[in-house]
């Protein structure tokens, strides 16, 4: 493989790192983004943060609705012989992947072939996994599918929520590609299939964060956690849905912390200092940290409890 002219395609903020730390190693010879979103009762057009980081860099940026024959010019202008992508949110069609002739990778956090699709990180904590991966692979017309070069795997204490792993994916791959690509480069590695049965991850929308009490304690830890911070999990109580944002310990306390005799599921069971609202489940008690009533800011358990000590007294439906 020769030295690339990289074209990377990204949009939120996860990819932003790794786009900083190849233009630091490589020859990134521009950028493919989502277009600019209306945002706000002004509908200001708000770019992603991948652009935001481009223009920084001074970096040509290309956005399209499509990436049809006006992409595929405009790309093919840029010289780029090498596409890395991470978190574009568009499928690459056989045309345009035809342009790179010096090789097509995806970043994707997931041990694949296990959790292919949109939403690999959210399923590793809904999934109550204790370890977090990054692949890196070779794009194919397939979902996820591509040949393996390399995975970097880390442990995982239960504490982690969607908003501070994509956070900590982030650092990692910035760190992790680069790297593995120098070596892809130099010949050094070999692309392996993916082995193993291949699990899928969907969307994640509201529906992904209604907590069921009869659950057990585990489970709805992990959901409240991976739907943090979208789209928040929720649970109705007095007639009101009401989000509950985080969550006590992790998975050495889960495991230490005994059940015992409960009352029914969603019960709250009262308060503790040094852990926050108790509330029933299955198996044992899930302590809650901080929740948000309908149109108000998101409290600590305390100071909602000073406001709202119905809540004491109450059961989730």
């Amino acid at each position: 493989m020769t030295e690339p002219r990289i074209l990377f395609a990204g949009t939120p903020e996860i990819s932003v790192p790794l786009l900083r730390a190849l233009n630091e190693n490589f020859n990134v010879v521009g950028v493919l983004t989502s277009c600019d979103k209306s945002v706000g009762r002004s509908k200001a057009l708000v770019p992603s943060p991948v652009k935001a980081a481009a223009l920084e860099m001074n970096l040509p940026v290309l956005q399209f609705d499509s990436l049809r024959t006006e992409a595929r010019q405009e790309v093919k202008k840029l010289g780029a012989d090498t596409l890395i992508s991470f978190a574009f949110g568009k499928i690459f069609g056989p045309r345009f992947l035809d342009m790179f002739p010096n090789g097509r990778f995806n970043v994707h956090p997931s041990a694949l072939p296990v959790f292919r699709g949109p939403s690999p990180i959210q399923f590793t904590i809904l999934n109550g996994l204790r370890e977090a991966t990054i692949s890196f692979q070779n794009l194919g017309l397939k979902m996820d599918e591509g040949d393996i070069w390399g995975k970097l795997s880390f442990e995982l204490d239960g504490k982690e929520t969607t908003q501070s792993l994509s956070e900590t994916v982030a650092a990692k791959a910035a760190g992790f590609v680069p790297a593995l690509l120098r070596d892809v480069i130099d010949g050094k590695v070999t692309s392996a299939a993916q082995e193993g049965e291949p699990s899928y991850c969907t969307m994640i929308d509201r529906s992904t964060g209604v907590l069921d009490f009869s659950l057990t304690a585990a489970e709805l830890h992990c959901k409240i956690r991976a739907c943090n911070p979208w789209p928040k999990a929720w649970a109705r109580i007095n007639g009101t849905d009401i989000a509950i944002t985080g969550v006590w310990g992790g998975f050495k306390e889960l495991s230490e912390d005994e059940g015992g005799d409960l009352p029914a599921p969603g019960t709250v069971v009262g308060m503790r200092k040094d852990r926050g609202i108790g509330v029933a489940c299955s198996d044992r008690i899930l302590w809650i940290t901080s929740l948000q009533l309908p149109a108000k800011k998101d409290l600590d358990f305390k100071s909602f409890v000073n406001g709202n000590q119905w809540i004491l007294k109450s059961r989730f439906e």
